[in-house]
């Protein structure tokens, strides 16, 4: 079985490399897209996190406001594009409950929400790390809760990948490319493959910059990396410019 990988973004924004590499590239800046992904082919009508739009992203946080940001389209628009509504969306993949993927998941009445069981928790407990957590964004789904890597449909897979958060799972996807995984959590291509490495960031690849786990993190982007035949990182500045993999 093969599938097709349409990559929609809603926005972008021009913001700190460093935020997506650990201890290098401070002070370049990098255009951040946020992502939603529709899997064209299953049996049911899938997408992979459902990203946010610039007008909730500025409205997040007082500190937002003034982000140069760039609205690309609606969630609504993004599913029109390939013939859905919300309505229709049977199965949301949540690769992590960070507000800037899941805020749009709500309005998927009918769709079945499938989420790590140590990311549900944490999410309710995250300490430190609350900010980007709020309750009122996944309370009340049709929660399928799942522990560990496993198998969803015929050549679509669930891989556990704790260390940005601590339950991410990246989704692995057969094309007739290969595999295809999207990560899972927040990062660029030069995670994977850096052009320059430190010496505290990770070797042979650079650590995300927000992360509640160092080892954890660099485990799961070494576990995706050999695994994957393609790798989609969720922000990626190269998904603006792609319409489909493959």
């Amino acid at each position: 079985m093969n599938y097709q990988i349409i990559p929609l973004a809603l926005l972008k924004y021009e913001g700190e490399k460093g935020v997506m590499t650990f201890l290098t590239d401070y002070g370049k800046p990098i255009v951040r897209p946020f992502v939603l992904w529709y899997i064209r082919g299953a049996e049911k009508n899938i997408i992979v996190d459902t990203a946010i739009e610039m007008k909730d992203y500025k409205n997040y946080h007082p500190d937002f406001k003034n982000l140069p940001m760039d609205q690309i389209m609606s969630f609504e628009e993004a599913l029109g594009s390939v013939g859905l509504t919300p309505e229709k969306v049977d199965i949301v993949i949540q690769t992590h409950l960070h507000f800037d993927h899941c805020y749009n998941t709500c309005k998927c009445v009918n769709a079945k929400v499938i989420v790590q069981e140590d990311e549900l928790k944490f999410a309710y407990s995250a300490g430190p790390f609350q900010g980007v957590y709020r309750k009122e964004l996944f309370e009340g789904l049709r929660l399928e809760v799942v522990k560990g890597d496993r198998e969803l449909f015929e050549g679509i897979e669930l891989i556990h990948v704790p260390g940005h958060s601590l339950g991410g799972q990246a989704v692995s996807i057969q094309t007739k490319n290969g595999k295809a995984i999207i990560s899972g959590f927040c990062s660029i291509k030069e995670n994977f493959y850096p052009k320059k490495t430190h010496p505290m960031a990770g070797h042979p690849v650079v650590l995300p910059g927000i992360m509640v786990d160092a080892v954890k993190a660099y485990e799961s982007i070494l576990k995706i990396k050999e695994k994957a035949d393609i790798i989609l990182a969720l922000h990626d500045p190269e998904l603006l410019e792609i319409k489909s993999i493959p």
